[in-house]
């Protein structure tokens, strides 16, 4: 299996960058596979403030991504066959919700979002696991796997931080608040 490193719920991960200090409670990601297109919102942006260093690099980080044009960030290596990359951010009276979106030319690119096509059966899949609590309306569970017709759009939600320990519970800080400082 191929290791997938562009994480949907790391807003970083998306431009390669490692140490990712923000994060989203809830993500949504939309194919259409008649368009070639997808689309991740994330929802709930926070990060884990433990010492007032983490603050500045959480504030840094999100001058450098919200800034990715100006700041001419690359994109991830793995999301190099992908075109028309673009994120926006929304922000709506203080509700921070950033839309990543960008086109494949071939179902096999999806591979590097953990995304398998399988033509004979004109199916999309995904591993399910457990604690991503992903979830899907138009999606079947079928062991460890979601799939997802071929022919339609197709969606699934990940909220990956639901069990996070009490310990980091207590450290966890919308982003809203810090940009708020």
């Amino acid at each position: 299996m191929e290791q997938i490193k562009v994480i949907f719920f790391l807003l970083a991960s998306f431009f390669g960058i490692e140490e990712s200090k923000i994060a989203a409670d809830k993500n949504t990601v939309t194919i259409y596979p008649k368009d070639h297109k997808i689309e991740i919102v994330q929802e709930h942006l926070f990060t884990i403030i433990q010492t007032e260093k983490d603050t500045a690099l959480t504030l840094a980080q999100w001058e450098q991504l919200s800034n990715w044009k100006e700041n001419k960030l690359q994109w991830a290596k793995e999301l190099e066959n992908f075109t028309n990359k673009n994120m926006t951010i929304e922000n709506n009276e203080g509700v921070i919700v950033p839309r990543i979106s960008f086109n494949y030319t071939d179902e096999k690119d999806l591979r590097a979002l953990g995304i398998w096509y399988d033509q004979e059966k004109n199916q999309y899949s995904i591993n399910n696991v457990p604690r991503e609590h992903t979830t899907s309306e138009n999606g079947k569970l079928e062991g460890n796997y979601w799939f997802f017709d071929g022919d339609n759009t197709y969606s699934f939600t990940n909220e990956a931080f639901v069990d996070l320990p009490n310990e980091y519970k207590k450290l966890k800080l919308p982003i809203s608040e810090i940009l708020r400082d």
